[in-house]
């Protein structure tokens, strides 16, 4: 048998939980669609504003190949917009691998594929 002592106090409200893990929540081109062979860059677009530190964004080729510039940049007028600037592509698939560091201190990563068709 339990006993309770001491003064009851009214229940108390929990503080909310914030959880701002950066989620993709669109790509260019989009994941498992097809790109033109001059798309010019690839970009992704977060839920959400991601830090800089750790933001990244390249793209391979079926042969393993970099592709990109390796110029990824966070846009100045909308921190949940990256880009990487690309050569004109050859037809293939390709993988966009990305890496970005969410508000809450979370590194996320993941990887969309797309093809380019002549």
């Amino acid at each position: 048998m339990f006993s309770l002592t001491g003064p009851l106090r009214p229940p108390q409200k929990a503080s909310p939980i914030i959880l701002a893990h950066a989620i993709v929540v669109r790509t260019s081109p989009a994941q498992g669609g097809v790109g033109p062979e001059d798309i010019g860059k690839v970009e992704v677009w977060y839920d959400a504003g991601i830090r800089d530190a750790f933001a990244a964004l390249a793209v391979v080729s079926a042969s393993g190949e970099r592709v990109d510039k390796r110029d990824a940049a966070i846009d100045s007028a909308d921190p949940s917009h990256v880009s990487v600037s690309v050569n004109r592509l050859t037809p293939g698939k390709y993988t966009v691998r990305y890496r970005a560091l969410s508000a809450d201190g979370h590194l996320v990563s993941g990887a969309w594929e797309f093809e380019v068709r002549p």
